[in-house]
């Protein structure tokens, strides 16, 4: 009867294991990243912001969650659970100091977030 049990053991832990939570989430936040001012003078009738290429980090409280790239055309994703997060720009992102250019993100319960994210070139 004692081995009925040693061999039902691994069993159980396969079983446990496969209900964990780290099964990729459904829900995220997905849009484009802008940078601007893209000129020292705005025009009316011409785009002032452009689509903006880097790496961020996101944040939760001072923790690190995950990072992402956007792609040329500015367009990103990342699935994160629902919550309240902080994209921060990496280090080497074409802006004026990336670190202290936050912006705050709410991932919804169902399904992609769509935000837009405006970073400041600090073109005057």
């Amino acid at each position: 009867m004692q081995t009925a049990g040693i061999l039902a053991l691994p069993v159980l832990l396969w079983a446990a294991a496969c209900g964990s939570p780290t099964a990729p989430t459904s829900t995220g936040v997905a849009g484009t990243v802008f940078r601007g001012p893209v000129a020292p003078v705005c025009a009316v009738n011409q785009p002032c912001e452009a689509p903006f290429k880097a790496s961020f980090s996101v944040q939760r409280g001072t923790t690190r969650v995950t990072t992402f790239q956007s792609d040329e055309q500015g367009h990103f994703e990342v699935r994160l659970s629902p919550g309240s997060y902080v994209v921060v720009p990496e280090a080497d992102a074409p802006i004026i100091s990336p670190q202290s250019q936050t912006r705050e993100v709410t991932v919804g319960t169902n399904g992609l977030t769509m935000v837009d994210l405006h970073f400041d070139t600090g073109i005057r």
